[in-house]
């Protein structure tokens, strides 16, 4: 048993051994095998690469939530000992590439690095347009600065969306635009619209020209603008890696028994202890042995692991609410990019206030997930917050992928401004209701001051009182405004006056209900909606403070001198 232990780590012993350093550009971090030149030849090709996108976006350093770690063996035979795997591997700690210094990059490393970029910096756009992307960057060639875009996949990647952002990418008058296309559709603009916008043309006449261009066949190459780059002189952070790190690398790639076995190897000899319970924990996750799992991520956690997997997937499997908001906020500090860390600690939240922030943030860093935006709807819902729940349910029919899911999303944003009317309707009627109430108090208060008045004149025995108590049955407001009406504001079956005073001071005030509102002074007076030729006004008003409507109190009167 103990020979067939090290038999199957010996690929691993092997390759820990051999001389390995680290180069690192932006979200790409290469270890490479042997000599250094072809790898950061490679790295470059990357750095374009990722520069080439990011004038198509209009961004700049594009980035992603994790590392992406390229493997760099001295040959494709070392490579070749990891058979069957994606072109970018999910790793315990970061994505994974596998290459070598004796064979190409394939399309397929590039065509995936392009859509885990897109997912990290861009909106959502429409499937081809996002598909043509990935596939005119998957043959890109890269001398040095000098790029090139264009070059034909295989035959039976000549598809319909490849040909078309082939054509705007050769094309310079289409390249130079091209970021204003992505730009529209980034925002949600409508297809047709984002292409007179960009590019003057209407979509139709594009999608014929698209035609003509792939009966043609002759898909020719363009040369276009790279970053100003020497691998050999910008590249100068090289580090030289232990065994131990290179060991650890190639088990993170979380393949087959060998990374469980490497593993527990490293635990054995207290090397990379915290990592590899992570890695041992994210195995037992897949074979969904949960206890294994949350007992693996605990061990992590105690011998100081830096990385955030372990507190988010502690946190997840963990019952006890505390323990798994302070493992989440641990998480949230090693790695604040991570949108699944605020989606969770959103749910635990008791607050709704704060999980309706948590989960903002989750759709922010995370805009192209469409349930993000959803679950932050649903409780914008629960709140009243309807602007915001409707404004989240737009981003989420933005980001859907699928017919099916865009109209599930319309469904709810529809239903929120429904809800949204009915909410205001119900405000108003209890404003109203308030305001009967409060008239009401007041001649209850004028009647019985009319009482006492009157009480007083009888014990004088007849003697007129020092003073007549008036008798008023409408409203005491405590509240004067007079100056100049300047505007009147309709909001739904409220207005709102708009009147600057004597001190030349802007006052907003409120008609809750303009049809009960009595007009002193001038009963042919009329408050039309807009800006109010100058004329003289004298309001009276209950102090009553509205942020909704930005107004300081409600009208009583108007008098109009």
């Amino acid at each position: 048993m103990r020979r067939l232990f090290l038999l199957s780590l010996l690929p691993l012993i092997l390759s820990a051994q051999s001389h390995w350093t680290e180069l690192r550009s932006g979200p790409f971090e290469i270890y490479l095998e042997g000599g250094s030149k072809h790898a950061r030849e490679t790295l470059g090709w990357f750095d374009q690469f990722r520069y080439v996108l990011g004038y198509m976006l209009g961004k700049q350093d594009l980035e992603t939530a994790r590392p992406i770690r390229i493997l760099y063996f001295k040959n494709a035979q070392e490579r070749d000992t990891y058979p069957s795997i994606p072109a970018v591997i999910d790793g315990r700690d970061r994505w994974y590439v596998l290459l070598s210094s004796d064979a190409r990059i394939p399309h397929e490393v590039f065509r995936e690095c392009a859509r885990l970029l897109l997912e990290n910096n861009s909106g959502r756009m429409p499937a081809p347009i996002e598909h043509g992307i990935a596939g005119v960057l998957s043959t890109i060639q890269v001398n040095g600065t000098h790029v090139t875009l264009g070059a034909p996949p295989p035959a039976n990647e000549r598809n319909r969306d490849w040909a078309r952002m082939q054509l705007f990418v050769t094309n310079p008058d289409y390249y130079a635009k091209l970021r204003i296309l992505l730009f529209n559709l980034q925002k949600g603009v409508d297809e047709d619209a984002a292409y007179g916008n960009a590019f003057g043309i209407a979509r139709a006449e594009i999608e014929k020209e698209l035609d003509q261009h792939m009966a043609g066949g002759n898909f020719q190459t363009a040369a276009v603008d790279g970053r100003a780059l020497d691998v050999q002189r910008d590249y100068k952070d090289e580090k030289l890696l232990l065994p131990a790190e290179v060991q650890l690398a190639l088990a993170d790639l979380l393949l087959d028994n060998r990374s469980r076995t490497a593993y527990q190897a490293m635990i054995e000899q207290k090397e990379n202890v915290a990592a590899a319970y992570e890695g041992l924990a994210i195995l037992a996750l897949g074979d969904k042995q949960q206890d294994e799992a949350r007992r693996d991520f605990a061990e992590a956690i105690s011998a100081g692991t830096p990385s955030p997997r372990s507190y988010l997937e502690y946190a997840r499997l963990e019952q006890d609410n505390a323990k798994a908001i302070a493992a989440l906020e641990k998480a949230v500090k090693l790695n604040p990019k991570l949108a699944e860390t605020y989606a969770l600690i959103g749910r635990r939240q008791t607050d709704n206030i704060k999980r309706i922030q948590y989960l903002e943030k989750a759709a922010q860093l995370e805009p192209r997930n469409a349930t993000r935006w959803e679950e932050m709807a649903k409780a914008c819902l629960n709140e009243q917050a309807y602007d915001k729940a409707a404004q989240a349910w737009r981003n989420a029919e933005q980001a859907a992928t699928t017919p099916e899911e865009r109209a599930r999303m319309e469904a709810g944003r529809q239903t929120i401004e429904q809800q949204r009317l009915d909410a205001e309707e119900a405000e108003r009627r209890r404003l109203a209701a308030e305001h009967e109430r409060d008239i009401q108090k007041l001649k209850v208060q004028a009647l019985a001051d009319l009482r006492a008045a009157e009480a007083k004149a009888n014990a004088g025995k007849g003697a007129a009182p020092e003073k007549v108590e008036p008798w008023w049955e409408g409203p005491k407001p405590n509240g004067h405004a007079s100056g100049n009406l300047k505007q009147v504001d309709c909001l739904g079956r409220q207005i709102r006056l708009v009147v600057e005073t004597d001190d030349h001071k802007l006052t907003n005030l409120l008609v809750p209900d303009p049809s009960s509102l009595a007009i002193l002074g001038g009963s042919d007076e009329k408050l039309a909606c807009g800006v109010q030729k100058p004329r003289r006004i004298v309001v009276e008003y209950f102090a009553k403070r509205n942020a909704k409507t930005a107004t300081v109190g409600e009208v009583a009167t108007i008098q109009f001198p």
